[in-house]
């Protein structure tokens, strides 16, 4: 992943330490992330449902604290 990252010039999105990857959010365009800002164009694209079989998917879930049922 990591190398095709590289190639396309991308690398930056990932931020790589000892034993863990995550995403670097702030270098990303994302639909999700721009309707969540209330992005007027991701906004009106948004026409149907969003993946609606995974709670967590949902907008409204984002203050859920998902450890609570383990």
């Amino acid at each position: 992943m990591m190398k095709s990252l590289k190639k396309c010039g991308a690398a930056d999105a990932v931020f790589k330490k000892y034993n863990s990857l995550s995403v670097n959010v702030s270098k990303l365009d994302c639909d999700y992330y721009r309707f969540k800002e209330l992005d007027s164009g991701a906004v009106n694209s948004y026409n149907s449902e969003y993946m609606a079989q995974y709670y967590w998917a949902d907008f409204m879930f984002d203050d859920y604290d998902y450890d609570e049922d383990y």
